[in-house]
């Protein structure tokens, strides 16, 4: 009675220790040592002390205690091998009249493998892992018997080996994630027989430390580079576009929240983070890369690799981290990839030089804020000023494929006296754009040309029905539509007639958007293209 009330406590104490959350995420890891001390009634007798004869006389039962040591190590993902060894002691000893009488004492040292699975590891995010567990192995008997006196004692010693199985449960609970607390109940099947003069339920309680790789509760699918090669130029679009993909795999048996963070050594301001992201078990979430650049990366003078380091944090109580990293190239400042969409990058309103430049160019037309024709003047005056100060176009070289090209920023075009297509859109947009008025590069990339071609364009901000006070020929301006449904008024520039003066620059790049984007349906066809300074 006393032991199915002792097994029912255990058992309930197990369930309630399952219910319970645990404070930290416990993983296993994969390997691991155990001592145990357990209860296995293998005298079939209760413990137990009984008196008579006014304690004369006394039975003494200790129906079996014992210790045991084991190891386990995972086979794979939540299978581990296990090997056990143990000794279990009972004893019977009758006592009359203070003299030991007969006395039986047996022992069992089993040495056992089996396999163990950790049936809930990726589903409870707390301290409580349990599992089952079986195997077998061979089972060590000895029995010793001894009658009357000590000086006139009789012994028997008999020994035998049974092969015999287990099977069972039990759960350890995690202190930290290297040591823990194990409880099982297991049945010995002493023999291979379920009645057996010593099988039995045993029960058990000790102590497990782990080493080794835990059990992942993630794992990275696969890392997609978005761009391999990083201009200095787009720092700041960098900040914002993902570098990388990395699809994350959650592999636990409960929702898991992931954050990526990336490096990129010596060039980033700080470490860029994604943001936990929540992934249900089973899904797989493709997870942006960001870099955050600093002012570092626009001192590179020639193309040079890095590398992109990336760190994955998965968190579920408790944070789990895999380091990734991916090859990638740095650019020098000035290269460009001869993406037009991403010219902008190269414009430098805010440089003090070109704010105290524009407005000393402009200085005479102080007074005249209310001039609508205010911008087109401003436009007019700097283009001049380039002309005067013997500015002049240099021809693009030809440029192999697998080479960038490269783009001189406005104050490098000032010094050098000479620039090529690119850089002179450059330099008159980083003016403009100084003086608050708006510009836009138009690429043209007739497919009967050999070469692509590149001019610019500026808001005069006259109202469309006001072009009258620029020119009587329509076709010399261009009418836009603003984001908030105005329109005005656009003059389009060959920046590359820079020598030649703004008349003549002007004449030219009206005529060159007629021709290509008008009678040749280019901006219909896609292979003319107007893309705005941002």
């Amino acid at each position: 009675m006393i032991r199915k009330a002792g097994t029912l406590i255990i058992v309930c104490s197990f369930i309630l220790f399952l219910l319970i959350p645990g404070p930290i995420q416990a993983v296993s890891r994969s390997s691991g040592i155990g001592m145990q001390i357990g209860f296995w009634n293998i005298t079939n007798h209760p413990t137990r002390i009984s008196q008579s004869n006014y304690g004369q006389n006394a039975n003494v039962d200790i129906s079996g205690f014992g210790t045991w040591i084991n190891f386990f190590s995972r086979a794979h993902l939540n299978w581990f091998f296990e090997f056990q060894m143990g000794a279990i002691g009972g004893a019977h000893v009758e006592v009359e009249k203070s003299i030991v009488g007969k006395t039986e004492a047996q022992a069992i040292i089993p040495l056992l493998f089996g396999l163990r699975y950790d049936i809930m590891s990726n589903r409870l995010p707390g301290t409580i892992h349990p599992y089952i567990s079986a195997g077998g192995g061979p089972y060590w008997i000895a029995l010793v018997k001894s009658d009357g006196p000590f000086e006139n004692e009789s012994q028997e010693i008999s020994t035998d080996t049974k092969f015999g199985a287990y099977a069972g449960t039990g759960a350890n609970i995690m202190l930290m994630d290297w040591f823990g607390l194990n409880f099982n109940i297991r049945y010995h099947f002493v023999d291979l027989k379920f009645e057996e003069e010593y099988s039995g339920l045993e029960i058990g309680l000790g102590l497990n430390f782990m080493w080794g790789s835990q059990n992942e509760i993630f794992e990275v699918k696969d890392i997609q580079l978005v761009v391999n090669d990083i201009y200095p130029a787009y720092y700041q679009f960098y900040n914002t576009y993902p570098i990388a993909l990395v699809k994350v795999r959650n592999v636990a048996g409960y929702s898991i929240e992931v954050n990526l963070k990336s490096n990129l050594e010596p060039y980033s301001e700080r470490p860029g983070n994604s943001g936990y992201k929540r992934i249900a078990h089973g899904e797989t979430l493709a997870i942006p890369v960001t870099v955050i650049f600093g002012k570092r990366i626009q001192e590179i003078s020639m193309r040079e690799p890095a590398v992109l380091d990336i760190e994955v944090e998965a968190r579920a109580n408790k944070i789990h981290k895999q380091r990734l990293s991916a090859p990638i190239v740095i650019h020098n400042v000035n290269a460009w990839n001869g993406d037009v969409d991403k010219l902008s990058f190269y414009i430098t309103p805010d440089e003090p030089d070109i704010i105290n430049g524009s407005r000393n160019i402009t200085e005479n037309l102080k007074g005249f804020e209310t001039d609508p024709l205010l911008h087109f003047k401003q436009a007019r005056y700097v283009f001049n000023y380039f002309t005067q100060s013997g500015i002049t176009y240099h021809r693009d070289p030809n440029i192999p494929y697998y080479k960038d090209d490269r783009v001189q920023y406005a104050m490098e075009t000032i010094e050098t006296g000479r620039g090529d297509c690119d850089d002179l859109v450059v330099l008159y947009s980083s003016f403009l754009e100084s003086l608050g008025i708006k510009s836009a590069f138009v690429e043209v990339i007739d497919p009967e040309e050999e070469l692509a071609h590149l001019f610019l364009i500026f808001d005069t901000d006259i109202p469309a029905d006001q072009g009258y006070l620029l020119s009587s020929n329509e076709k010399r301006y261009i009418i836009r539509e603003k984001d908030n449904g105005t329109k005005t008024v656009w003059i389009p520039v060959e920046t590359t007639l820079v020598s030649s003066g703004f008349e003549n620059a002007w004449k030219a790049g009206a005529l060159q958007y007629l021709k290509d984007g008008l009678v040749k349906n280019g901006i219909i066809d896609g292979w003319m293209k107007i893309i705005d300074v941002d």
